[in-house]
């Protein structure tokens, strides 16, 4: 899993929030016969520029699911850091409508320098049965600490079918584990607004918005005991309702403990394929 900066955001927190962007499926997803992907695209900017592109894709079916997310350095900023990372998960939703993950899977290079992570999950605990490379002196998170934590794209699911059956965040906290770290995300809803000027788009309508605090809580280097990433991250997240696709994440902005204001945007209306 991630060791360099960009990657740390990339996975720790972009692609922590990541669940946030992948949209519901709309009233046009569920074709006969199965369920249509849908796909979507976000830029990530930091002090304004663009470094990051997300691609997203995701199947949400009535009892199961599945995701996949590419993402890549960009612009100007991908002439001194290469990223190319691929996050993927499969599950199913429980009677209560909880998303159930079966198993997650990351790789990809920082740098040139490749990483793979593949867990599976049993009785609700996430177990590693590849990581490359290996942990080394990080902080290990014990099987109990982990038990009942989700990876990024079954909290995704989670996030995003409250949104569409409730038309409300989930508030209940949640646990968040990405093969070396474990976080809790913790949701409040903030009712309706516009979105910034600077996001306006085509769908370009009021947003219902949820602030939200990501925090690590377990997991650090071993000389992070005084480490800025022990600070939360506080953000918020803008949703829209897009003609015939359903409740989307049209943004998404994060202070991040070292990298500062982060911004996460839709770039584009969400494209629905078979």
């Amino acid at each position: 899993m991630c060791r360099g900066p960009i990657r740390g955001i990339a996975v720790g927190m972009v692609l922590a929030m990541l669940p946030l962007t992948f949209c519901p499926a709309g009233p046009q997803a569920r074709a006969e016969g199965g369920v249509v992907q849908t796909t979507a695209r976000y830029l990530i900017n930091m002090h304004g520029l663009h470094v990051l592109t997300a691609n997203v894709g995701y199947r949400l079916g009535i009892n199961a699911y599945s995701g996949i997310a590419q993402v890549q350095t960009a612009g100007f900023f991908g002439l001194f850091v290469q990223t190319d990372m691929r996050m993927q998960g499969s599950g199913q939703f429980l009677a209560n409508g909880q998303a159930e993950p079966a198993q997650y899977d990351s790789a990809g290079t920082y740098n040139h320098e490749q990483s793979h992570l593949h867990m599976t999950y049993q009785a609700g605990v996430p177990q590693i049965t590849v990581q490359e490379p290996p942990i080394g002196t990080r902080e290990k998170v014990t099987p109990e600490e982990r038990a009942g934590a989700q990876d990024i794209v079954a909290l995704l699911v989670g996030l995003v079918h409250q949104m569409q059956t409730h038309n409300r965040c989930d508030e209940s906290p949640q646990k968040l584990f990405d093969g070396l770290r474990l976080s809790v995300l913790s949701l409040r809803n903030t009712g309706v607004e516009r979105p910034p000027s600077s996001a306006s788009h085509a769908w370009g309508n009021d947003s219902v918005t949820c602030n939200f605090v990501l925090q690590q809580v377990k997991g650090f280097t071993a000389n992070g005991q005084f480490s800025k990433l022990r600070q939360p991250q506080i953000g918020r997240v803008w949703f829209e309702n897009i003609p015939n696709i359903g409740m989307s994440v049209v943004r998404l902005e994060v202070e991040h403990p070292k990298m500062g204001h982060i911004v996460m945007r839709l770039d584009e209306t969400p494209k629905q394929v078979p």
